[in-house]
């Protein structure tokens, strides 16, 4: 057997010192650097409920430019594109598609709980992390592990209404609502809350599209109803007005839809007094969330006639951001989707502008809660005192 010379075994040395170098370098480097990251929104730009996404697409595009025009040398670019899905729950895919092909999203933001449900396989098969910016409730944190809700609980925000009925003593209810999932969902958180406490309610899905209310209005009127929720969009101003002139005097509750100014319009001025759940600045961090406005207002040229869409959109915007700018660290193995999931995961008391945030375990958000306003003169709100 041949005995390798010194020189051999030098070089032989040398060699796999370096294969070893290369490889823990290679163990401790990052993938590619990642230089941008496209985000994508679908929203309701026209067509119904546009109040819930005009104003939160410009919340999110104002988050994505101050972080843009301020990130650091290694913090990746983000843009950010905008689809319009007219609250249509069949418009949602054809939408994502789009974004999907044209943009290549990474992540998606999308306000109707509907078009949420629609997009929930394809986005898992995609591995496109979604966020809904508007709603959360029970159902959404059970779709599927990419869906994430960064917004007010729809059952918690509901129950307030059905709180102040019970506390005035109202016996005979009726809940006249929008047929979509959410509208329906708070119905019956309100619904729920009533039967338990033995009070007569009625729940009464409405067609989409319908203005006249007056023939159930009016046997409402004679089956004595004491109280009337209306849980829709801006075609529900009809029924108010239509309510007043039979000559109904009884307490009207809404949901937040009701700073819509065609509501406002459609009733005639009838909504003046209705009591509803909101969300204003005063109920979270409001420094902050007084900055936020001012910042708006200098981008946009006026502030958001339903603020707290805007704001919720705002801190699901930053919150994403915090953890994006990081994403640098990231390791090769681990899908940027993954990584960003997982981050998601971590968020404990962030300090937004609806209050201090936290992300659970099924993906839904704790730790902005509404509370009760009623609806004075055109936009104008007081909270009620209880």
């Amino acid at each position: 057997m041949k005995i390798p010379t010194i020189n051999t075994l030098k070089k032989t040395f040398i060699l796999c010192l370096q294969i070893l170098l290369l490889g823990l370098i290679s163990l401790g480097c990052s993938d590619t650097k990642i230089e941008e990251i496209n985000i994508g929104c679908i929203v309701p730009l026209s067509g119904t409920a546009t109040d819930l996404g005009i104003t939160p697409a410009k919340a999110i595009k104002l988050a994505i430019d101050q972080y843009n025009s301020s990130k650091l040398k290694e913090e990746p670019f983000i843009n950010f594109y905008v689809e319009d899905d007219q609250w249509k729950k069949e418009k949602a895919l054809p939408a994502y598609t789009k974004l999907r092909k044209e943009h290549n999203i990474d992540l998606l933001y999308i306000s109707n709980t509907d078009g949420t449900i629609a997009l929930k396989n394809q986005v898992l098969k995609d591995n496109v992390i979604l966020i809904n910016p508007l709603n959360n409730d029970k159902m959404l944190s059970s779709l599927n592990h990419n869906i994430f809700e960064i917004a007010k609980t729809t059952e918690e925000t509901h129950e307030v209404i059905a709180i102040r009925i019970i506390e005035l003593g109202l016996k005979n209810v009726a809940i006249l609502h929008y047929p979509n999932d959410f509208m329906t969902r708070a119905s019956n958180s309100v619904k729920k809350l009533l039967t338990e406490r033995d009070i007569k309610n009625k729940l009464l899905p409405m067609e989409k599209e319908r203005t006249d209310f007056n023939e159930i209005l009016s046997e409402l009127k004679e089956e004595g109803v004491d109280s009337y929720v209306f849980f829709g969009y801006k075609n529900f101003g009809y029924a108010m007005k239509q309510a007043r002139a039979l000559g109904i005097k009884a307490p009207f509750y809404g949901s937040t839809t009701l700073l819509d100014p065609a509501y406002y319009d459609n009733s005639e001025g009838a909504i003046v007094d209705t009591e509803f759940t909101f969300f204003t600045p005063t109920d979270g961090n409001y420094v902050l969330a007084y900055q936020f406005l001012k910042d708006y207002e200098k981008k946009y040229g006026a502030q958001p006639f339903s603020v707290w869409p805007a704001m919720q959109a705002y801190d699901a915007a930053n919150i994403v951001i915090d953890k994006l700018k990081n994403i640098h660290e990231k390791k090769d193995n681990i899908h940027k989707t993954d990584w960003l999931r997982k981050q998601l995961h971590t968020i404990r008391y962030f300090q937004g502008i609806c209050g201090n945030l936290s992300i659970t375990e099924d993906g839904s958000s704790r730790g902005i809660y509404f509370s009760l306003y009623s609806y004075k003169n055109k936009g104008e709100v007081i909270k009620v005192k209880r």
